[in-house]
């Protein structure tokens, strides 16, 4: 009798369970070396940005990247007629899906020209359905990267890429670095506890383990149990040494704290949890993943 196929969920959960450890286990996670670093270009805007994060976070001098085209494209996909008629009005602020493919590969290009390593980078176009490609592609991928979304086709993937498999996602700053960005040397953790900030941390072990310094901040609500043990213990588990600080909340955001504490501290990465609220763009990430993303000008780890 042969085992029944797997679906890319159950592919992705297999693959990860490769560098985390069973919940509650004392032992240290093997490493799992780094195979496959999937960029996602859904928009000629991030694509110098997103290209610059993957190569930095491919530790592995093996590793591939995958450059990877993901838009709409009304030939390849099957949608309904509302849905095309909602694509095709933005032929006229974004031009055609051909168009916009073409500039995406030119960015790459462009990009790949004065790379380090241009060799370990793969162009493929998979424009058609976004989420279907997204999916597709990320199953056998060790890190998904994507730049902050922009345009419909970005915010699709991005959508895809947290709540649609079971991969670690980096999102990737609105800028490239000119020389290239350096990603690891200090990586800042924004702990809550709960099964978010545990499946994020999880999920970038691989890079903790390499940074030279590794901060958890702990903004706890007014009248919540303390953050710090339950940091204490995860990064024990995982066997990773940390700073563990407690910050007083004050008048801001505890986004746009936790965005200010990296800043002081010096953070190259930061990693969050993906929180889900709602079914439409406008609501799908809570408020301080939400506002995190709006103004990170350093890469950031997450995972929902």
């Amino acid at each position: 009798m042969t085992a029944p196929d797997k679906s890319p969920a159950d592919v992705t959960t297999d693959r990860l369970a490769e560098t985390t450890a069973p919940e509650g286990s004392t032992a240290r996670p093997a490493a799992a070396p780094l195979r496959r670093v999937l960029a996602l270009l859904p928009e000629v805007e991030t694509v110098a940005a997103c290209l610059d994060c993957a190569a930095a976070a491919a530790f592995d001098a093996e590793a591939v990247i995958a450059a990877v085209h993901v838009g709409f494209d009304p030939v390849r996909a099957r949608v309904s007629t509302e849905e095309l008629d909602i694509q095709y009005l933005r032929d006229a602020t974004e031009g055609a899906a051909s168009v916009r493919s073409a500039r995406i590969k030119a960015a790459y290009d462009a990009w790949a020209s004065t790379a380090v390593h241009p060799d370990r980078a793969h162009w493929t176009d998979e424009a058609g359905d976004v989420t279907a490609a997204v999916v597709a592609q990320a199953t056998s991928a060790d890190l998904v990267v994507i730049g902050r979304p922009i345009h419909l086709d970005a915010k699709d993937a991005l959508r895809a890429a947290l709540f649609k498999i079971r991969r670690p996602v980096l999102i990737a700053p609105p800028r490239a670095v000119p020389g290239g960005r350096t990603l690891g040397r200090h990586i800042v953790v924004g702990w809550k506890p709960g099964e978010p900030a545990r499946r994020a941390v999880e999920a970038a072990a691989p890079w903790l383990r390499r940074a030279a310094c590794v901060t958890v901040l702990c903004v706890a609500k007014l009248g919540a149990e303390p953050y710090p043990p339950s940091a204490r213990a995860l990064f024990a588990r995982l066997g990773i040494a940390a700073e563990i600080v407690d910050l007083d909340k004050d008048a801001r955001s505890v986004g746009r704290l936790l965005l200010d504490e990296t800043g002081r501290r010096g953070g190259d990465a930061l990693v969050i949890g993906a929180y889900h609220h709602g079914q439409f763009w406008e609501a799908v990430l809570g408020g301080v993943t939400r506002d995190v993303l709006a103004s990170a000008e350093i890469p950031v780890f997450m995972m929902r």
